[in-house]
């Protein structure tokens, strides 16, 4: 106990220079007892190792605060210790929750003994575990040992395949392939919904695997439906939209000395991957500049016009491996959008030796909509275990000044030409029917004097 409490105590002594991960390095272990933490050993230092800040405490403990004065005390929580019904301080689920809510990240670890306190907060995050006392089962794919068996230690080896999240050595398995790596596996199994974009399973069951009691104990009645086949979850992940990011296990053997260090198991490897994803230790994207101007001028005018064409760019970086790097993809996209969107299209990296050396930058030659009104750009790239980017500008875009049209548009022609015709048409009827009633005239004129005339000498001569 001794040796704990020192060790707990010289890891939250660290200073923070050794820091790795994008997000803090102070970490809250939450444990059944203070003396249990020496099972899990090796992953504690492996977390010293990579510049963490421990602060191992019993579930008992009465000094556990997750946040003061509205700011949190931890940036990482790892939760150890399934069965206990609740943790001192008054903290429940919401607790946890709130916590995450507030950017920190959490490892959650179970077992067959699991409480109601870690079933509530799972089911914060889309995931539900089996009843009480229930197992993951294998009787196909389990840990063999010379003197006894364990067919509840199912050596599980159907990884996601989320290169983000895991190495390659899991990321990239064949399903075909032969060399398959196995992580050992003690604990209960779990529902996740696979229409979550924000929950994936990282390692689920075989076509063997299946969830149930062990023999001797109560069997499951017959309202229980059983999981079983790749719908078992055993190591699933959730990044929140504000890119907290948890991890549910149902099992805090994995992370035991026990498991970690069996022989041909890749438990170390796979632990390692998880808590360097869930610790924000890679696959963080993050923008550090966006822009947008005239591609004519260069200049960056208070609004845009109908039609005009723009040049947008942002940069984009990564971190892994302790550092920031560009991050390098082909399908970061630029939207303009007024309730919806006018315009999609996709942004092409840039190289320019101008920009930092730990960006990317991505750029595209844009004409804006022959619409005015109240536009947004936005980049919303999201990937599954990379951090969400979501950038926004509000931008205004006018209709041409009455100077700013063509004189004559082609379009319009049909109609130029039917008015000139009209005019034209106007003119000459006028013209004929000037001309004509005046000659008409004159010939009605020259008639009717005509026949006068006669008539006239008559009347003189009979007088």
């Amino acid at each position: 106990m001794k040796l704990w409490s020192c060790l707990a105590l010289g890891c939250f002594l660290l200073g923070p220079s050794n820091a790795k991960s994008a997000s803090g390095d102070r970490v809250l272990v939450l444990v059944p007892k203070i003396e249990s933490a020496k099972h899990y050993s090796k992953f504690l230092e492996s977390l010293e190792t990579r510049g963490f800040e421990l602060s191992v405490r019993a579930a008992s403990n009465t000094s556990v605060a997750l946040q003061i004065d509205g700011e949190r005390v931890f940036d990482h929580a790892v939760l150890l210790a399934p069965a206990a019904k609740k943790f001192s301080n008054g903290l429940g689920p919401l607790d946890f929750t709130r916590f995450v809510d507030d950017g920190g990240n959490m490892v959650v670890a179970a077992s067959s003994e699991l409480s109601d306190f870690h079933r509530k907060l799972a089911a914060q995050f889309g995931v539900e575990f089996e009843p009480r006392s229930t197992w993951a089962i294998d009787h196909a794919n389990y840990l063999k040992q010379n003197n006894a068996s364990d067919h509840k230690i199912i050596a599980a080896s159907n990884f996601a395949l989320s290169p983000a999240i895991l190495s390659s050595e899991f990321a990239s398995v064949s399903v075909k392939s032969q060399a398959k790596p196995t992580v050992y596996f003690k604990g209960i199994a779990h529902k996740y919904d696979g229409e979550n974009p924000q929950l994936v399973p990282l390692l689920t069951g075989t076509i063997s695997t299946y969830s149930g009691r062990d023999k001797g104990e109560k069997p499951l009645e017959y309202t229980d439906t059983p999981l079983t086949g790749k719908s078992l979850g055993l190591v699933s992940a959730f990044q929140t939209r504000n890119n907290a990011r948890v991890v549910f296990a149902g099992s805090t053997a994995m992370f035991s000395d026990a498991l970690l260090g069996k022989r041909g198991g890749s438990n170390q490897r796979f632990i390692e991957d998880v808590s360097k994803w869930v610790m924000q230790e890679k696959s963080v994207l993050r923008e550090t500049a966006h822009r947008h101007h005239l591609s004519a001028t260069g200049e960056k005018p208070s609004h845009y016009r109908i039609n005009n064409e723009i040049v947008y760019e942002i940069d984009l970086s990564v971190y892994r491996d302790d550092a920031w790097h560009p991050y390098v993809a082909d399908d970061v996209q630029f939207e303009a959008i007024m309730l919806d969107p006018y315009i999609r299209t996709t942004l092409n990296r840039t190289d320019s030796t101008g920009s930092a050396p730990d960006t990317a930058t991505y750029h595209g030659d844009i004409k804006l909509p022959d619409r005015y009104g109240t536009f947004t750009f936005r980049v919303n790239y999201k990937r599954t275990g990379y951090s969400n980017v979501d950038v926004k500008d509000t931008v205004a875009i006018w209709p041409l000044r009455h100077d700013g049209y063509p004189r004559f548009l082609t379009a319009a022609y049909p109609y130029y030409t039917g008015s000139f015709v009209m005019v034209i048409g106007f003119l000459a009827l006028s013209a004929v029917w000037l001309f004509s009633d005046e000659s008409t005239n004159k010939t009605k004129a020259g008639a009717t004097a005509s026949k006068e005339k006669p008539k006239g000498k008559a009347k003189h001569k009979s007088s």
